[in-house]
């Protein structure tokens, strides 16, 4: 037993430098080298550092699954919001694949945060909340979207309200099934990494950036759709492969 505990982290740790390969190549093959500053090399080595950390204490099937999640899902979200003239990337050719892998980190770095500190401490805290309440809290989030959107507004076609409807409707049935401290986890992970991990990929290095503001990422995407995305990613990856929603948050 110990022995195949041994061999699946030695994989994950295999997976981890794999996906750390797959982003610096996108970052090469696109064109983001030169673009990509000091902080965001701190970023992107810190990321990294726990990512491989995470690694050593998750399944190798739900390591896969989130990783396959979050590229599928950030993949589909970047390419609307391009078309939505949300945020535009500055590679050849306006690729960013760079991108959606430096999505994949923060997710993974999100979920670390949440299931390994946050939601422990909430549950140390004692401090816990009926479920229906997270489904308020939900969609309290999901209504900050429209209501912070500003001039972005008029640019968000059919593509982009069916995408978050989708989150929406998949976070609705997954966050009834959360414990309380689960769900806040969640939440708090997905602003406390959403908030820099956009200003250092747009205002700080412009691989990035959004068409309204170049000076601020805009708070729709901050508290309302990093929540929602983070909670889909969580809820998906765990339903995939068959695992509690509460693993490895005790």
């Amino acid at each position: 037993m110990d022995n195949n505990k041994q061999i699946e982290k030695m994989r994950n740790v295999f997976l981890a430098l794999l996906l750390l390969i797959a982003a610096l190549f996108a970052a090469y093959y696109e064109g983001y080298f030169q673009k990509i500053t000091t902080i965001f090399r701190i970023t992107l080595a810190a990321s990294s550092i726990i990512v491989i950390w995470l690694s050593l204490y998750i399944s190798t099937k739900r390591f896969l699954s989130f990783i396959a999640v979050i590229f599928i899902i950030e993949y589909i979200k970047e390419a609307i919001g391009i078309k939505s003239n949300i945020w535009v990337y500055h590679g050849f050719g306006g690729q960013f694949v760079f991108g959606v892998w430096c999505w994949v980190l923060a997710g993974l770095v999100s979920y670390g945060l949440a299931s390994r500190v946050l939601i422990r401490l909430i549950r140390k805290l004692k401090f816990t909340l009926p479920r229906w309440l997270n489904l308020i809290i939900l969609l309290l989030i999901a209504a900050l979207i429209p209501f912070m959107m500003g001039d972005y507004l008029q640019g968000t076609g059919a593509l982009f309200w069916l995408l978050y409807a989708l989150l929406l409707i998949f976070g609705i049935y997954s966050v009834l099934k959360m414990d309380f401290p689960v769900f806040a986890g969640l939440v708090l992970s997905a602003w406390i990494i959403g908030i820099p991990s956009e200003y250092v990929g747009s205002i700080s290095s412009g691989v990035w950036e959004f068409t309204m503001d170049a000076n601020f990422p805009p708070l729709f995407l901050l508290l309302g759709c990093w929540p929602i995305e983070i909670i889909a990613q969580y809820s998906m990856s765990a339903f995939l492969v068959n695992e509690p929603l509460d693993k490895d948050t005790y």
